[in-house]
């Protein structure tokens, strides 16, 4: 039995991502607006801002480990350079304070002001080298594990969507709908064990899950927009490894209030039981 958990794909995904809402709903006098009742996400990342979460791993049945709570604080600091186009990007450093170990994100939001009444919203969150890290962070963990003697080559590192509400017209997007996270398709991944090739296909995609979800932050019940993003890796066309992500923005306060990473395990063949832990981060305080 092979345990690990999957990244700071957890770490990445606990994506603090500032998420400011305006105080009311689109609801103007027009019956053909497809934006009609939905509240407007408008997201804006903020230099200084800082969020403290409780972070617990989870067992194989997903429910939390109660004596693995520790802290993790998170920080927002503006990007210096332009990266792929964009220059209007976030560092977004998190530190684990149980063990005093730092990760680190770059992300932005891709935000349109409408040219008919000037109103702004956010199309998208983005992550640079999403895809890339934790594609890598796989292969590592099979090469740590299981010693291949041929390892795959992935794609570079670029902007990847990994949440969305609306659609390129500006219609808010409906629960339930889906986009692809990455090069269209998947990724294929050849490795090689004694001249065996083994082939796994990777693909990533994202949902909107659920809108005005109540959730406590804290000690206060939040309204949230529920996302998931899954991770599915095919093995030789035999076995499925899906690993859910799913996480919870809210208006009041602006962040991300909730993360989860279930558990996820799966028998590779040829090699053995690859067991993924997983976990969960819950906002206790912000300022």
């Amino acid at each position: 039995m092979r345990t690990r958990r999957f990244f700071p794909l957890l770490l990445l995904l606990a994506l603090p991502a500032v998420v400011l809402v305006s105080g009311c709903s689109d609801d103007d006098d027009n019956p053909a607006d497809p934006n009609k009742g939905y509240q407007q996400v408008n997201i804006r990342l903020h230099s200084g801002d800082q969020f403290t979460y409780d972070r617990y791993d989870l067992d194989e049945n997903n429910q939390k480990v109660t004596t693995s709570k520790r802290k993790y604080d998170v920080s927002f600091f503006k990007g210096n350079s332009l990266l792929i186009n964009y220059n209007d990007w976030f560092y977004r450093i998190g530190k684990d304070l149980s063990t005093n170990e730092r990760d680190t994100l770059l992300l932005r939001t891709e935000t349109i002001t409408r040219s008919s009444d000037g109103s702004a919203y956010t199309e998208s969150v983005m992550v640079y080298g999403f895809v890339y890290q934790m594609l890598q962070y796989f292969i590592g963990e099979i090469i740590r594990e299981f010693n291949p003697s041929g390892i795959p080559t992935i794609p570079g590192q670029t902007w990847d969507v990994i949440a969305r509400y609306y659609d390129g017209d500006g219609n808010a997007l409906d629960p339930g709908a889906e986009w692809e996270i990455g090069p269209e398709g998947g990724i294929t991944m050849n490795f090689t064990f004694s001249g065996q090739v083994i082939p796994v296909e990777a693909t990533i995609k994202g949902k909107l899950e659920a809108r005005e979800e109540k959730v406590m932050a804290g000690n206060k019940e939040v309204t949230t927009w529920k996302s998931s993003v899954t991770v599915t890796l095919d093995v030789m066309s035999s076995v499925q490894l899906s690993i859910p992500l799913i996480f919870w923005f809210s208006d009041n306060p602006s962040t991300m209030v909730k993360y989860e990473q279930q558990s996820a395990s799966v028998m590779l063949p040829f090699l053995g039981t690859l067991t993924l832990d997983g976990e969960t981060q819950e906002l206790v305080s912000w300022f």
